[in-house]
């Protein structure tokens, strides 16, 4: 709260004899130049002594408390010089919507609040508080491998900003997908054909955590051979999916540029 009285209710000495300025500015952490200003408008209205210099009374500071709550309420300076001399029916109304108001910005900071934590959480742990439970151990061993990269952050960010059925409908895309990379394989669609670099660019495209650029997809696909648990997940589907998809990958960036021999994670 603003600056204060004595504990018990009383005017401490200063400000029952009158307060400088700058002892004012420092009670209410208010500057200098913004009670001038004030003064200006005719908001303030300190009385002066013998040498001319501001003098500022009790009235006064009861004046600038009111003056600094309809401030945060966020009434504007012209009507706050109306609603300091206005009788208590219209004050009274003009703080109920301020009060209404300022509940809804507390509503929405504390929104705000819980992303953030959820966020930070994501980022640091690989989970939100929530879900510390069902956490997938892919998802935890993801973390341990990309935590310190900017995809990490595009994943968090995803995790905790979008819904439960946005999800579904990207993993439902992404198994879809899947499919089609099993048709084709089945069907003999060759590694660098018109077909099968349009799959790999849709196999790119279906990958939702975060945007994956030629490159990283190149390291993707060599994961998914490497790394017997996405082995299994993709030959599974298919038999030898896992190896039709790593070599469709590189023909595609081969084909657009991509020197496979110095692809780095970017």
């Amino acid at each position: 709260m603003h600056g204060t009285s004595a504990s018990d209710g009383s005017w401490t000495p200063a400000e029952r004899f009158g307060l400088t300025i700058g002892e004012m500015s420092t009670m209410f952490h208010v500057s200098v130049r913004m009670l001038r200003h004030w003064e200006d408008l005719g908001l303030l209205t300190p009385a002066r002594d013998a040498s001319g210099y501001r003098v500022y009374g009790p009235g006064d500071l009861n004046r600038l408390r009111r003056l600094l709550i309809y401030k945060e309420l966020g009434v504007p300076a012209t009507r706050i010089g109306r609603l300091l001399d206005a009788p208590a029916p219209v004050v009274i109304k003009e703080l109920k919507v301020g009060r209404s108001n300022l509940k809804k910005k507390l509503r929405h900071l504390q929104r705000t609040l819980d992303d953030t934590d959820r966020l930070i959480d994501m980022a640091e742990k690989g989970t939100t508080m929530a879900n510390t439970e069902t956490t997938d151990s892919r998802q935890n061993e993801a973390k341990d491998r990309w935590g310190d990269t900017k995809q990490w952050m595009e994943f968090a960010e995803r995790e905790t900003g979008t819904d439960g059925n946005t999800k579904m409908k990207d993993e439902q895309h992404m198994r879809d997908v899947e499919a089609k990379l099993a048709d084709a394989k089945r069907r003999g669609v060759k590694p660098g054909s018109d077909e099968a670099n349009e799959l790999a660019e849709e196999h790119r495209a279906s990958l939702y955590y975060y945007e994956v650029s030629l490159p990283m997809q190149v390291s993707l696909g060599r994961m998914y051979v490497a790394d017997k648990r996405f082995k299994k997940h993709y030959d599974d589907i298919e038999p030898g999916l896992a190896q039709w998809l790593h070599d469709i990958i590189d023909a595609n960036a081969a084909a657009q540029g991509i020197d496979l021999d110095n692809v780095q994670w970017e």
